[in-house]
């Protein structure tokens, strides 16, 4: 166990990958997962980075895509101002 105290280990969740299954990758420093997150999201097509984008904001303003198909175009904008 002491050789694994002074390491540097980073734990990642493959979740936002949107892999089928979560896995468990443990690196020896932040530069390495760095990279690999990297080489991950290179490897991916930009439809899947952008299909995650989607998912991602959906998920954050907490609105389903049922909810998007049930709105109604009214063809106007409505502006609201900050503060």
């Amino acid at each position: 166990m002491k050789a694994w105290e002074n390491k540097k280990i980073l734990i990642l969740n493959d979740i936002a990958m949107n892999k089928a299954k979560d896995r468990v990758r443990i690196f020896h420093s932040f530069e390495e997962a760095k990279e690999t997150e990297i080489q991950d999201i290179i490897k991916q097509s930009p439809v899947d980075r952008l299909r995650h984008t989607v998912e991602l904001i959906l998920r954050v303003h907490q609105v389903s895509r049922e909810d998007l198909k049930n709105r109604t175009a009214t063809g106007k904008i409505k502006i609201i101002a900050a503060g």
